[in-house]
């Protein structure tokens, strides 16, 4: 049972600080509990955020990530296969640093509808923020986000450019229909009702070829067996188009794979350019000339050099002293 923990957890809260409520669990509930879970995270105390750790091969990853999402929190799964000590230190680090809050989005000069999430999350360290929509017109847009880090106002401006078409990456639009479904859904559940979405859902899985609770997919031997069933095939035309993209995409890797194979290894040597000259046979040393004698310059004659520095050169002040000395014993002499 998740209800009483997160009831106990918000025992903790305090009003001049945050509370962080980590939930750790594979997220199997029945049905009964799902309603009274997004209850709590509706009214959890306003400096609560709760974070859900998905643990187990077998996890109810919607719901954790709709408790999270609804919470300003994040969601992380860890399967039995993965390194749980790497896990935690990356969630830690997103909890100590601080998040960009009330995120807002505007664009200028494109007509954008359909966003999704309608409520942009919190942005965390090390985890992006994506958004998904439709748009009219084309060409470059000034993209802003603003929002709020600290209490510090945070805005960033960026150039965007909306093609008029993009036929290299038709992913996008079903991926945008996956995440309306999605977000249909999950706003259904938090009022407690399917009823009004359903015809919606189906029709974004029959026109987008998703996979969701209300449809399938159906395969027939031919085109005989979907005439006899009365099976229109809506998304021949996508599949196609989804195949031809994929046959690029797939083409463009082996290009660079290939290129990365061949600079493995020993490289052949470059060919040596053709002057007149015979080369040198492998492993024969071709003879090489003793350098020309270079002309020195005649000596200087009639100078003689001192250095009155520190004494590093052939006379120093310690000589001068004794020459100055031996002359005026020989004058006493003389």
């Amino acid at each position: 049972m998740l209800s009483p923990a997160l009831t106990t957890a918000y025992k903790y809260g305090e009003a001049d600080r945050p509370l962080n409520v980590v939930l750790l669990s594979d997220g199997l509930t029945e049905q009964q509990e799902r309603r009274t879970l997004l209850e709590l995270i509706r009214t959890r105390p306003r400096n609560a955020k709760v974070f859900c750790v998905g643990v187990g091969n077998d996890v109810n990853r919607p719901l954790l990530e709709q408790l999270a999402q609804d919470a300003g929190g994040l969601s992380a799964f860890i399967s039995r296969g993965d390194d749980f000590t790497r896990q935690a230190q990356a969630l830690r680090r997103k909890l100590t640093r601080p998040a960009a809050t009330d995120l807002q989005i505007d664009f200028a000069g494109v007509k954008v509808s359909d966003l999704e999430p309608k409520v942009l999350p919190n942005l965390y360290h090390g985890a992006p923020v994506r958004i998904y929509g439709r748009y009219q017109g084309s060409g470059e847009a000034q993209v802003t986000v603003r929002g709020s880090i600290n209490g510090v106002e945070l805005k960033k401006t960026a150039p965007l450019e909306f093609p008029k078409q993009d036929p290299a990456n038709p992913e996008i639009d079903r991926m945008w229909a996956w995440r309306r479904i999605d977000g249909l859904l999950k706003d259904a559940d938090r009022s407690g009702s399917r009823d009004a979405v359903i015809s919606e859902v189906v029709r974004l899985g029959e026109g987008y070829s998703i996979v969701t609770e209300y449809t399938s997919f159906i395969v027939l031997e031919n085109d005989a067996e979907y005439q006899r069933w009365k099976i229109a095939r809506n998304n021949v035309l996508r599949t196609g188009r989804d195949r031809q993209s994929q046959e690029i995409v797939r083409a463009q890797l082996d290009n660079i794979r290939n290129k990365a194979m061949a600079s493995l290894g020993p490289q052949p040597e470059p060919a040596a350019i053709n002057s007149g000259q015979a080369s040198p046979a492998p492993g024969v040393r071709a003879p090489v000339a003793p350098p020309a004698p270079q002309p020195t310059a005649p000596a200087e004659r009639g100078g003689r050099s001192f250095d009155f520095g520190h004494g590093s050169g052939p006379v120093g002040p310690l000589f001068l002293g004794l020459l100055l000395w031996a002359r005026r014993v020989r004058r006493k002499a003389a």
